[in-house]
């Protein structure tokens, strides 16, 4: 049986296994006594190279068992957990990822020889020869056994990731035992989306039947092996919730078409209001009914917890605290929250700079927050929140905070310094956002370059969001990024100035108020206006976009754009309405202005820029 097709799936569930072996050996690693993190990384292991051993990748499963070895000595208690044993364990697992990237490349290489003799020499074990695969140990026979003919029933457990490439690996398993036939339902099936783990084949074998179901099991998802009739069980795999693996590029195509529904619903729906035509009006209804159920249930299919890109940082943030040799612990909130795939793939960049700047310039050596009155142990804090429509995630630290006057004093060196005596959070945020600003007076291997805030800057405004700085000299900082919850389609209220009208998505509209002039005032020179004792800078989209100078209506509505807990009054020529507008993919134009976030396609068919909130505060 050709397997070659099941590379991706081998290397999806392992990066899987390896997240959790870099989880368990960090709390392993904070309580040296716990017995349960060894026992689940050993399980990992035990797992992949079981998996490796089936698919064939001899050089994962050689590095695979000479970790078993390692870790089955500490869990007897034989050898004691040791910082040097902990760094060799994490070598270990990083050469294990690359190694297996490698193998469902189609190079199995071997691992390091170098690294498999620490392995070997830290378990007390002789280096065994390289080229020698590692297989499970086969099922005692007895020469005296005749062959025997068994019906084999297997259910895969229902949590299962793709269980038909998982009840394949259990045929290619039994096909070592003996001669297998009969499959039911076959093997082809296994793909079906309806395939519900259950399948049964006959075996010819030596084998005992504990050593056939031992050695079934040990593939992993195996629910149960039975021999002439179906294990007993409570559970009815079709009354549980199923679910598959789909590639995301078919979910992004979806959604396109899913946009392109959207953009032909708004058309249709402006065409029958014209018609008047009462049959053509109820169509367009109930399409747009059924348009807008199928776009919720695919972006709730895109939706994912942002745990998955935050569950990277505690090891990073581990290797960071060694590499400045600091003392520095990692907590996570709201790893529930739900962001669309598309945003939270990209998320994760701005992130990673973020952390490495608090790591390296907040959080203080030892004796230095000692000396300040702080605990040795810095601390860092990444939470997600929903606020809205938008999901707000803070990366805090407890460290230095941030030296307002050195930025200052270093922007006025550079020549980029704002004409002010003092840095509010707004300029402090532009400041140390300019590519290549930086006040690290040497660089290091984790920042110092001036890239990280820019960065990240960079990409989450491409995101539609905004980042944010707040600190406190000697308390610490918060760095805050707000991005929406989908970029795909957005509602959006239609405003017009100048005779164009522009998009503004929903999610930042606070309120809409009429353009007083008997509230206007001035603020630092700036124009205001006084919104219920509240004073709001404004904008006059007209102005922005250099409409023609005919002469504006004398009723001006405003809208009121609230972002975090910041507001600006955009004043515009009207409002059009409420669309669902999808988010059309743009290369802008060198010299396009900040405030333009993206394109889309109106109803009539007419094209409209999508104006950013953040860059209009």
């Amino acid at each position: 049986m050709d397997l070659s097709k099941y590379a991706a799936l081998f290397v999806t569930e392992s990066r899987e296994h390896l997240k959790a072996c870099n989880h368990s050996l960090l709390e392993w690693e904070k309580e040296p006594a716990a017995a349960e993190p060894v026992d689940r990384l050993f399980r990992a292991i035990h797992t992949i190279k079981g998996m490796a051993a089936t698919m064939g990748y001899t050089g994962v499963a050689d590095l695979s068992h000479r970790m078993e070895n390692l870790l089955d000595r500490l869990r007897q208690g034989l050898l004691q957990p040791a910082p040097a044993i902990f760094q060799l364990l994490f070598r270990a697992i990083d050469a294990l990822g690359r190694v297996i990237e490698m193998a469902a490349a189609g190079s199995d290489q071997l691992p390091d020889l170098t690294l498999l003799a620490e392995l070997n020499a830290a378990a007390g074990a002789p280096l065994s020869p390289p080229s020698a695969p590692v297989t499970e140990p086969p099922p005692t026979r007895r020469a005296s056994d005749a062959p025997r003919l068994r019906a084999v029933r297997v259910l895969i457990r229902p949590s299962a990731i793709m269980r038909g490439a998982r009840a394949a690996l259990v045929l290619r398993r039994a096909e070592s035992l003996g001669a297998v036939s009969g499959v039911r339902p076959p093997a082809a099936e296994f793909e079906r989306d309806d395939f519900d783990g259950r399948f049964s084949f006959r075996l010819q074998s030596r084998s005992a039947e504990s050593a056939i179901t031992a050695a079934l099991l040990a593939v992993g998802d195996v629910a149960s092996v039975a021999f002439e009739e179906p294990a007993a069980s409570g559970t009815d795999p079709q009354a549980m919730t199923r679910q598959i693996r789909v590639d995301l590029r078919r979910l992004d195509q979806l959604m396109k078409q899913v946009g392109e529904l959207v953009v032909a619903k708004n058309r249709l729906g402006a065409l029958a209001s014209e018609s008047g035509d009462p049959v053509l009006v109820e169509v367009s209804e109930r399409i747009s009914r059924l348009v807008s159920g199928m776009q919720g249930e695919v972006i709730a299919s895109r939706m994912t917890p942002v745990g998955e890109v935050f569950e990277r940082f505690p090891r990073l943030l581990r290797d960071l605290s060694q590499d400045l040799g600091k003392q520095i612990r990692l907590d996570i909130e709201g790893q529930d929250i739900e962001l669309d795939r598309s945003i939270l793939d990209e998320i994760g960049e701005p992130l990673v700079h973020l952390i490495r700047n608090a790591a390296d310039h907040g959080i203080e050596p030892p004796t230095e927050r000692e000396r300040a009155g702080k605990p040795a142990q810095g601390r860092i804090l990444l939470s997600a929140a929903r606020e809205r429509n938008t999901v707000a995630i803070r990366v805090t630290d407890d460290g230095r905070g941030i030296d307002r006057a050195r930025i200052l004093a270093k922007a006025r060196q550079d020549g980029a310094a704002p004409e002010t005596e003092t840095l509010t959070d707004d300029l402090l945020v532009r400041v140390l956002a300019r590519p290549g600003f930086s006040t690290a007076e040497q660089v290091s291997g984790v920042s110092g370059r001036g890239v990280g805030v820019d960065v990240a800057m960079t990409r989450v405004r491409a995101l539609g969001g905004t980042l944010e700085v707040r600190s406190e000299l000697g308390q610490g900082s918060t760095f805050l990024i707000r991005v929406p919850l989908t970029l795909a389609i957005v509602r959006a209220l239609l405003t017009e100035a100048g005779g164009e009208r522009y998009a503004v998505p929903l999610v930042y509209v606070a309120e809409t108020v009429e353009f007083d002039h008997r509230a206007v005032t001035a603020v630092r020179d700036r124009e205001a206006l006084v919104v219920r004792d509240e004073v709001i800078p404004t904008v006059h989209l007209r102005d922005l976009v250099a409409a023609r100078k005919d002469a504006p209506s004398s009723r001006r509505p405003t809208v009121i754009l609230e972002v975090g807990e910041r507001r600006t009054a955009l004043v515009v020529d009207a409002l059009v309405g409420q669309q669902d507008i999808v988010v059309e993919p743009f290369d802008a134009p060198r010299g396009l202005p900040p405030f333009v976030g993206g394109a889309t396609i109106l109803a009539d068919g007419a094209p409209a820029l999508i104006l950013d909130a953040a860059a209009l505060l």
